[in-house]
């Protein structure tokens, strides 16, 4: 599906992640499965990037954004260092091999004073996790079709984690739900519809508030201390 945020830099197609309906490189000279989707998800040309100290005022969201950041990377176990916040233009949100988060200036003004559009979108991309490409070893290149398939299928999983990250920090689901079903333009190659991940997301933060619920009524004392890896292996 497309979804376009205007910038003053240009017109960009991004729901939570870059537009990737072309491959970037052509199949036959992929080595591997995990190169191809790796170079599909995060090899695409990155937005421009922008000075902080320029943009005192999204300087201070993103810092506050940053703390959800440091959270829902503890929530999932993985070392805080595999993930940071970059102020970007011409974007919304979109993660590198590096773990480099950049999030769109006018996105992040936008939705300042609606702080769960802004947690769901990085944590979408963290639950992206592109330290674990690895696991994608198949040497066999994929066609267009094929790619965009296992795309839509790590899409879907990153809007899984995006829901169950939203539970345990105590945020609704609904304005990320919301936000996406606005920007819906049309079909997508690698993204299901705009309601498919609006089921997908409710279904993560269902699942997971059950968890933080137990976890209250058996372990009281345990919800006082800071919950590492309670996500779990995702």
């Amino acid at each position: 599906m497309g979804y376009k945020i205007q910038s003053g830099m240009s017109t960009v197609l991004n729901p939570f992640g870059p537009d990737w309906s072309t491959a970037p490189r052509d199949v036959s000279e992929a080595t591997s499965v995990g190169e191809q989707v790796e170079d599909s998800l995060f090899g695409k040309k990155k937005p421009p990037l922008l000075d902080e100290d320029e943009f005192p005022d999204a300087a201070k969201v993103l810092a506050q954004l940053d703390k959800y950041r440091r959270k829902i990377v503890n929530l999932i176990g993985d070392p805080e260092t595999d993930y940071f916040l970059q102020l970007a233009d011409g974007t919304i949100a979109m993660i590198d091999t590096h773990g480099m988060i950049m999030v769109g200036i006018k996105f992040l003004m936008k939705f300042k004073d609606n702080m769960p559009v802004l947690v769901g979108a990085i944590a979408h991309e963290i639950g992206h996790r592109p330290k674990r490409w690895a696991e994608y070893k198949q040497q066999k290149p994929l066609n267009i079709a094929e790619l965009q398939k296992l795309c839509r299928y790590e899409e879907t999983r990153a809007d899984l984690f995006a829901g169950r990250a939203l539970a345990e920090l105590g945020m609704s689901c609904e304005p990320m739900i919301q936000f996406l079903k606005d920007l819906e333009e049309g079909p997508h190659p690698e993204y299901f519809p705009a309601k498919m991940r609006a089921d997908v997301i409710r279904e993560g933060f269902r699942e997971q508030t059950g968890k933080v619920k137990t976890r209250q009524k058996l372990w009281p004392e345990l919800e006082k201390i800071a919950p590492k890896g309670h996500i779990g292996d995702f």
